[in-house]
């Protein structure tokens, strides 16, 4: 029993940590009620959006995006004139630096070379030992999810997520941090 108890806190850690590196912001129209929705369609964003280099729409997201929907009991349908609201989305792909501090005592160390501060002379020079900050570049995603009235053509909700995106892990586990993002981004849909 505590091995199955000490297994699920881990779980549950893990997975907590993972959508709180996600940002999330929204706004809403206050004028739109979103108790009747009922049914939704999906829309292709502007293609002055998709023409940027640094956009892609990818399936998998809008598969989770479209469980996650339906799970409020929101059904998708292919004809405006029976959607309640048209949903759009896109992803915006943005490459970050982030640095880390060197490993302490008694955890292994990497040495090669590059650029170090000697703190002794208060210069910086190049030396074959590992270096007083590690710089690595992430890919950090950006998620844009936006509700339309199909009455008046209004935006009645607008969200983005951030997060870190890491492309080269297997498909399965890219598909379940995608349903993560897609349920973070959609409980904040009113």
């Amino acid at each position: 029993m505590k091995i199955t108890t000490g297994l699920l806190f881990v779980a549950t850690l893990t997975t907590l940590t993972a959508c709180t590196s996600m940002k999330v912001d929204s706004e809403q129209n206050p004028d739109f009620d979103f108790s009747g929705v009922e049914t939704y369609e999906w829309v292709q964003p502007p293609a002055k959006i998709l023409d940027e280099e640094d956009t892609i729409l990818n399936g998998n997201m809008q598969m989770a995006l479209n469980n996650e929907l339906s799970a409020r009991g929101w059904k998708q349908v292919l004809d405006s004139d029976q959607a309640d609201i048209q949903v759009v989305y896109y992803i915006k792909l943005a490459e970050h630096e982030e640095y880390t501090t060197p490993p302490s005592e008694g955890e292994p160390r990497l040495t090669g070379g590059g650029f170090t501060f000697n703190n002794d002379s208060g210069k910086w020079g190049y030396s074959d030992q590992s270096p007083d900050l590690n710089v690595y570049t992430v890919e950090i995603g950006t998620l844009s999810l936006l509700v339309y009235d199909t009455r008046n053509n209004e935006k009645a909700w607008s969200g983005t997520l951030q997060t870190k995106l890491n492309r080269s892990m297997p498909q399965e586990k890219q598909k379940e941090h995608l349903r993560r993002i897609a349920r973070k981004i959609t409980t904040r849909i009113p």
